[in-house]
């Protein structure tokens, strides 16, 4: 059952030649009755919002790659099906400073196939349609790729300002149940991140200094952009975060001596019971590793903080944020992401996000089979370092995201490859 009504728009293509007119391509669907949901703009929200004009996309990329076929007419009908349910998936931003708000537009995010697209789905190569920015003020906020081949993908692309990881999978989930038919499970709730931190945590966190080093050594300054890689490993490691914090900085170390400090994304979803939404509700907690840890140290300190919720501790004045102009933010933001590269020493070494190993038969459906599922990091220059893990039956997937700065001279394989090597 459809719910909600549209109209089926004429088939939407981009080739891989013509790339340049993706970001304005639209679909022309009838609109949603008035729309309600609504949800205030937070303060972590408005940095991500920064974050894509500094370095856009800045955008979060699931791909489900398989067997099988793409029937568009139904993909079509399954991503406005699930986008009524999720109408998180359909925002648009309103208001100035302090009043900004989410508000659901009610236009169904586009479906776009991409045709003779060379991209192999293990790096940046190849594939321009994946930089393409996503318009917080017009929309849309959220995408569908629909990439046929040999090897047939879907990417499921969501403005990181709109949604974080954990919110566009509830999105991305209910697309596939809406193809096989099944009723879509929703999310309408309208609670953001500040508000489900404090309801768990009441102690304020002290800000880190400026004093960590990159895995990668300092910044070509002559670079710009991000570029990824993709590594597929047939295994089932024990402690995998742990290990790869403690790989990555010996990389770090690698090139000089200092500090290596590493955030760990943990969604606070599970913190209340029942609670289903698209939105960012992912806070960090953070391991500092040293040159004598270990796998089981690291592991110990991680259920710890957690074990303290210390991933809702927000720091003070956090929120006067949602008060500072984006032009101000974006002007400020472009400095210190300046000196950092230039300096070699940031407020983070990277970011390492673990999403477990997901269940592949939630991904199947209307002749598509898949066989293969990854997270391509939201990258920012203002971390130096981003490493996405995701398992799917005994592989495990390690995606990492490097600005260009930090990538040349073979950096990114180098790091790679060193991770990959010595997982146990």
């Amino acid at each position: 059952m459809i719910v909600g009504q549209y109209q089926t728009a004429e088939k939407q293509t981009i080739t891989a030649e013509n790339i340049s007119s993706h970001g304005k391509t639209k679909l022309k669907l009838l609109s949603f009755k008035p729309a309600h949901y609504t949800r205030q703009l937070s303060f972590n929200e408005r940095a991500f919002l920064t974050g894509a004009e500094l370095s856009p996309p800045l955008a979060n990329q699931i791909v489900c790659e398989g067997t099988g076929r793409l029937d568009y007419a139904h993909w079509l009908e399954a991503v406005a099906t699930a986008s009524e349910a999720n109408p998180g998936s359909r925002l648009i931003l309103k208001g100035i400073l302090g009043t900004c708000r989410w508000v659901d537009s009610g236009s169904t995010p586009p479906v776009t196939e991409v045709i003779g697209s060379r991209w192999d789905g293990y790096c940046s190569e190849h594939a321009p349609f994946l930089e393409s920015p996503l318009n917080p003020k017009v929309g849309p906020t959220c995408e569908v790729l629909l990439i046929p081949g040999d090897t047939p993908r879907v990417v499921f692309r969501t403005m990181h300002a709109a949604m974080d990881g954990r919110g566009t999978l509830t999105w991305v989930e209910d697309v596939f149940r809406a193809l096989r038919g099944e009723r879509c499970i929703g999310s309408s709730s309208r609670l953001t991140d500040t508000d489900l931190a404090r309801s768990i945590q009441k102690n304020f966190r002290k800000p880190y200094p400026t004093e960590h080093i990159p895995p990668t050594g300092k910044a070509d300054m002559k670079e710009s952009g991000f570029v990824w890689r993709r590594v597929s490993v047939n295994a089932r490691p024990h402690h995998l975060l742990a290990q790869t914090a403690i790989l990555a900085a010996q990389e770090a170390w690698r090139h000089s001596d200092g500090i290596v400090r590493f955030g760990i994304p943990v969604d606070m979803r599970p913190r209340k019971r029942g609670l289903a939404s698209t939105a960012n509700l992912t806070f960090a907690i953070y391991i500092e590793i040293k040159k004598d840890s270990t796998p089981e140290q690291i592991a110990d300190d991680i259920k710890l903080q957690i074990e303290q919720k210390r991933e809702g501790m927000l720091s003070k004045g956090d929120d006067l944020i949602r008060h500072v102009p984006l032009w101000l933010m974006k002007k400020t933001g472009a400095k210190i992401i300046h000196d950092r590269h230039k300096n070699g020493i940031y407020s983070i070494s990277g970011f390492i996000s673990n999403f477990g190993r997901m269940d592949l038969s939630a991904y199947q459906a209307a002749g598509f089979t898949t066989t293969g599922i990854f997270a391509i990091p939201p990258a920012n220059e203002y971390a130096p370092f981003f490493l996405v893990l995701m398992g799917h039956e005994d592989t495990v997937e390690l995606i990492l995201t490097l600005p260009r700065k930090l990538a040349t001279n073979d950096r990114l394989d180098s790091v790679m490859d060193h991770i990959v090597k010595n997982i146990k």
